[in-house]
């Protein structure tokens, strides 16, 4: 029972850790871009980048792990990695170096995530817990990171977003090592790695979940690049911004925690549903201009469409895929969702803010949404539907 405690706390540290590094990094990284001078079309380009490369060598991270066996030693070796090449960032200066630099950063920090995500389900179905109590501490330790590096960024510059990066991904590398990894215990794959991909696209209830992932999850990341110029736009200032960032992130941890209620209750395909729709409405709804305090307001939509969203997207994945193939089915919904839809969103976002504002980026954001729920639609009520007792079944 000891140990049990503990490896739940480690775990929930883990993401804590994790999180606090994106959270330092990703929110905060236009202003690294500024005082560099790199221009908006250079900002773009480095924006779709990152999710192609992810798209790319998550799959394969995943196809690694699940071929040999070896979660917990490749994760330690990304953790390291991406924390230390964050610290190269103040070094370099030009669109070429900074480019080159997240070419090789997004390598290793794709692995981040589906690895982590395929331990925590792993110890979540063994005790018979939700996936989203524990992954409600990485929102946790972005909402904290987007508060305390904005005010160490503004106290003492640029550097303090890469510091507090690659610090938060070392001590998560610590909590790591003390962590028990059991992935021995699943069955290893007898065919090659690129079998494991075959197997799973023959899966119709996964493919479906992977391209509504596409839309929503897509959005959902482009969401965190324009922000800030939405926000603006709508006559909000620049501390407005980490304010946001810090509500939004902050409301998704009740919001993981009460998606446990809701699966139990409603089922794991309804849950989903619900997050997406919200999601729809709430891009939908910004793009109408809404006036600056009512976005701060209304804050806990972030909770009740992204918290419900990462909370449960994962365990579906994990339920409806072979155990022997959890994190490459885990990094092919990374990489299609993170990867492949938020480089489209972007850059779509980004011709269509040139085109017209960027009200119509979210006027945007809202219908590529609108259209993922279509393939969520099919797999709850489709020829695919699974059994009313499976589908809201607990894990």
């Amino acid at each position: 029972m000891k140990d049990t405690v503990w490896r739940h706390g480690r775990l929930c540290s883990l993401y804590l850790f994790i999180y606090y590094g994106y959270g330092s990094f990703y929110p905060l990284i236009s202003q690294y871009y500024q005082s560099i001078q790199l221009t908006g079309t250079q900002i773009g380009i480095i924006s779709a980048i990152t999710p192609v490369v992810s798209m790319i060598t998550q799959p394969v991270w995943g196809m690694i792990c699940d071929r040999f066996q070896v979660r917990k030693p490749v994760l330690m070796m990304a953790l390291l990695l991406a924390g230390l090449l964050g610290l190269l960032f103040p070094a370099v200066s030009t669109f070429a170096f900074v480019f080159l630099l997240f070419v090789i950063l997004s390598i290793f920090q794709s692995a981040l995530v589906p690895i982590s995500d395929s331990m925590a389900l792993g110890y979540a179905k063994e005790n018979h817990l939700q996936f989203g109590d524990i992954r409600l501490w990485g929102a946790v330790g972005f909402a904290l990171a987007a508060l305390l590096t904005g005010i160490a960024l503004e106290n003492w510059g640029t550097n303090s977003i890469f510091i507090s990066y690659c610090a938060a991904l070392l001590l998560a590398g610590l909590i790591l090592r003390k962590i028990p990894d059991h992935a021995e215990s699943v069955p290893r794959i007898g065919a090659g790695m690129l079998q494991g991909v075959k197997e799973l696209f023959k899966l119709p209830r996964f493919v479906l979940f992977l391209i509504a992932s596409f839309f929503i999850y897509g959005a959902i990341n482009a969401h965190n690049i324009w922000f800030s110029l939405y926000y603006q736009q709508i006559g909000g200032s620049i501390a407005g911004v980490g304010l946001a960032f810090m509500l939004f992130a902050g409301s998704e941890a009740p919001f993981m925690k009460m998606a446990g209620y809701f699966v139990r209750r409603y089922g794991l395909e309804l849950t989903i549903l619900l997050a997406a729709a919200v999601s729809a409405a709430r891009w939908l709804w910004y793009s109408t201009s809404p006036n600056t305090t009512l976005v701060i307001a209304l804050f806990f939509m972030q909770g009740l469409s992204v918290g419900f969203y990462l909370a449960t997207a994962a365990q579906f994945v994990r339920d409806d895929t072979p155990a022997s193939l959890q994190v490459t089915a885990l990094s092919l919904f990374a990489s299609i969702g993170n990867g492949l839809g938020s480089m489209a969103c972007n850059l779509a976002g980004g011709w269509i803010k040139d085109m017209w504002s960027v009200l119509e980026t979210y006027l945007f954001f809202g219908i590529a949404t609108g259209i993922g729920l279509i393939p969520l639609l099919l797999i709850r009520f489709g020829p695919w539907k699974q059994p009313a007792a499976a589908s809201g079944s607990e894990s």
